[in-house]
């Protein structure tokens, strides 16, 4: 078939779907006020939800406060903006998404059956570096895994600078997972109302996301707001910073505004923090004392993470993003040992020096920290590794699969199913069930599906889903060993 073709096809299916007229939900009560939402194909959804304040003006740079309240039902059939954010490519580029500092909002899908029902409650947290991203991206819509029987829950959270900073005169510095943390305050309070479990709540996340999760498993302060998580691709990408470290970088950040006090700082403009955030690397996480109280890894080693149900893993090639030519950075922190760490790549074959530091890229910050991580996060954990190319990854060639090429498979691939091939239909839905079952019992197994045995003993075992799905014990035990031994000397991303 032509590709002109194709993408005529592609459109109509997407123009198809956007013009379906959707019904009017059932109305549903939180403690704010209550809420209108919209029906379609057997899913009640409640979009734009205001869980927080809007973090503007005295509130920028301040712990979320409370929602606000309303008394004639709000109308919830539209996304909220997303996030203040730098954005030059990807999906929230291709989506053309508003963007305000009033950001702080949730969305909701459900079956639309569910009166009376404790459905399993799945809370998505988005990617993108702590410093893009939203819930409204279009491959992220939670109707699909709805149709599974479960109640999905996605959320906007503060980013970059706006999201993370530490400066002296700040009472916190971990915005952004202080939303998350409202957020997951606001599905404990107000879920029941739309059909789902509060005891019952799975939050899961990828990239970011990911490493939000496994922060989320170690904070206090998220303590009794979630029953089980999944991280996908998050990884650790080194010992992380206090936040004596990282004032530097606050205060240089603060030069830039050409700001001396508080009140200066939120009198600037979204535009002129964005402008002074352009090339600031420090924007993430820090160890506060307060929301994350000590490096993830040393907790989950020594045994301080929730001991709840853990799914984890990574995709195939997680470092198919570097560019060739500009890979060195990632072998020179091993020096002399960089000679007998290749020989074990290369037990197979040869390998070209960009191929061999994809390879070390992706064991040594995401596939390997995410083994260490499960083989101290306590039973029951699983582990996965995704390397299901679908039909246009292999018609481009491409090696693995790579960040992030595990979503059209959780969530579904939409409109764009009538064109998946049967094999991609399958390991859609086997993913799928993976996650719900999961998220319903703890363990992913059921009816139909290969056998995903848990992540523990000598021979810890990993389920790699490829063209079959199967478990592999010890898999790349060897490189990653190698690949972790210098994970207090982590590599400086140029």
């Amino acid at each position: 078939m032509p590709k002109h073709t194709i993408r005529r096809l592609v459109l109509v299916a997407f123009l198809a779907a956007l013009a379906t007229p959707a019904l009017a939900a059932p109305i549903v009560t939180t403690d704010q006020g209550a809420l209108t939402g919209a029906t379609d194909n057997g899913v009640d959804s409640y979009k734009g939800i205001p869980y927080a304040a809007p973090p503007v003006g005295d509130l920028r740079w301040r712990a979320p406060q409370p929602g606000p309240h309303w008394r004639a039902p709000r109308d919830a059939a539209a996304f909220g903006a997303v996030c203040p954010q730098h954005v030059t490519e990807g999906p929230i580029a291709r989506a053309n998404l508003l963007q305000s500092e009033d950001c702080l909002s949730l969305n909701v899908w459900t079956p639309a059956q569910h009166a009376g029902g404790k459905l399993p409650v799945m809370v998505w947290i988005h990617g993108g570096g702590f410093t893009q991203g939203g819930a409204s991206v279009p491959r992220y819509d939670g109707a699909q895994l709805a149709r599974r029987g479960v109640v999905l829950v996605s959320f906007n959270y503060r980013l970059g600078r706006l999201g993370f900073f530490p400066h002296p005169a700040l009472d916190d510095a971990n915005f952004g997972l202080l939303d998350q943390i409202a957020a997951l305050g606001w599905v404990k309070r107000n879920i029941a109302a739309f059909g789902g479990d509060p005891a019952n709540v799975t939050v899961f996340g990828e990239s970011a996301g990911g490493i939000s999760v496994d922060l989320l498993m170690i904070a206090p302060l998220a303590k009794g707001l979630f029953a089980k998580a999944i991280s996908e691709s998050g990884g650790l990408f080194g010992p992380m910073a206090t936040i004596a470290d990282a004032r530097k970088g606050a205060l240089d950040f603060a030069a830039k505004l050409k700001a001396t006090d508080l009140a200066a700082l939120r009198a600037a403009s979204v535009a002129q923090v964005l402008a002074a955030d352009d090339d600031d690397d420090d924007d993430g996480p820090v160890i506060d004392g307060k929301v994350v109280t000590e490096d993830p890894m040393a907790a989950f080693v020594d045994g301080r993470a929730a001991g709840i149900p853990y799914l984890t893993g990574t995709n195939s090639d997680e470092g198919a993003e570097l560019r060739d030519g500009q890979t060195d950075w990632v072998a020179k922190p091993f020096g002399d040992k960089l000679p007998a760490l290749r020989a074990l790549y290369e037990k197979d074959g040869k390998l070209s020096d960009d191929d061999f530091h994809r390879r070390l890229f992706s064991d040594r910050f995401f596939a390997g920290p995410t083994s260490r991580l499960a083989a101290h996060a306590g039973p029951p954990v699983h582990v996965y590794r995704f390397a299901f190319r679908n039909a246009l990854t292999r018609g481009r060639g491409e090696a693995g699969v790579r960040h992030g090429g595990e979503l059209g498979f959780v969530f579904g691939f939409g409109p764009l199913a009538v064109f998946a091939p049967p094999q991609d239909i399958a390991v859609q839905d086997r993913m799928q069930l993976y996650w719900t079952n999961f998220a319903r019992t703890g363990d992913p197994n059921g009816p139909g599906l290969p056998l995903w045995p848990t992540f523990e003993g000598p021979s810890p075992q990993t389920l790699v889903i490829d063209d079959t799905t199967h478990p592999v014990a010890d898999f790349r035990k060897a490189q990653f060993n190698a690949a972790l031994r210098l994970w207090s000397q982590p590599a400086a991303v140029p």
